[in-house]
């Protein structure tokens, strides 16, 4: 039915059933109805993400995060994609806001500690990882990246 909410809940509970790819269409009508919802247009980028359509996925992120610069998860979101399609400064500004607006945001602060490894900067990836530490200290990945950065 043309009717928003009907859409945003079929797709929100395919998605939660890890069926990304059934979730997409309604989602999709959702959003066509409802331009504005925030919520519609996040979850229909993330379960963009799920399927693999990292594009689309950044697409949507990216309006999530115009209309909603204030929200550390949107610019996380966002972020994330931007580094796995190769466009990385705009990832480490979109990581840089989030922890900006959070500091400590757990995922910004780990995702963004890594790539600053990976481009040979371990002097600023160190901080970053260790406060990820601290945030969730059982982390594996975490202890992992600030070895690797320690050890650079």
């Amino acid at each position: 039915p043309a009717i928003p909410i009907a859409q945003l809940n079929l797709g929100v509970a395919y998605a939660r059933q890890k069926q990304p790819a059934r979730a997409v269409p309604p989602l999709t009508r959702a959003v066509t109805l409802q331009p504005d919802d925030m919520r519609a247009q996040y979850e229909l980028a993330s379960a963009l993400y799920e399927t693999g359509d990292l594009k689309g996925a950044a697409a949507h992120f990216a309006i999530v995060a115009a209309k909603m610069p204030e929200s550390a998860d949107a610019r996380y979101s966002l972020g994330s994609v931007d580094a796995r399609i190769d466009r990385v400064e705009e990832a480490l500004t979109e990581l840089r806001a989030a922890i900006a607006l959070e500091p400590r945001h757990f995922r910004a602060n780990l995702l963004l500690g890594r790539i600053l490894t990976l481009r040979g900067d371990k002097a600023s990836a160190i901080p970053y990882l260790q406060t990820a530490l601290s945030v969730d200290p059982s982390s594996t990945e975490a202890k992992q990246f600030l070895a690797d950065a320690l050890k650079r």
